[in-house]
């Protein structure tokens, strides 16, 4: 089936990501996930969930123990969505899950553009 949203051309991704160092990141992921499933649902992977958004978009949150080029020990984010609005309104609903288990400061996510 072929693209119905004219506005929105085939394939057209906006991507932003973030780092969330914590001390725990697979328990903290479960606490987020717990809270998540209570607005929306989750999709369990390997290493980590995907959060669907109705109205278009996702993110994308993994564990990575003993960090990586990106950070230290914690969790990454990935937020993919078909319009710069539907980025920025999943990054402000990411940012209230997080700092709303982890607290204002700990929670506070600083998201890059692309993936």
């Amino acid at each position: 089936m072929g693209n119905i949203f004219p506005s929105v051309p085939e394939g057209a991704q906006e991507l932003s990501n973030a780092s969330l160092e914590v001390p725990d990141p697979q328990g903290v992921l479960e606490r987020l996930m717990e809270q998540a499933n209570l607005h929306r649902g989750s999709l369990r992977e390997q290493d980590g969930y995907t959060i669907p958004f109705r109205e278009g978009g996702s993110v994308r949150i993994r564990v990575v123990e003993g960090g990586d080029e990106q950070g230290g020990e914690g969790l990454r984010l990935v937020v993919t969505a078909p319009t710069v609005e539907r980025r920025d309104y999943i990054q402000g609903k990411v940012g209230e899950l997080t700092a709303g288990e982890l607290g204002e400061e700990a929670g506070r996510l600083d998201w890059q553009a692309g993936g």
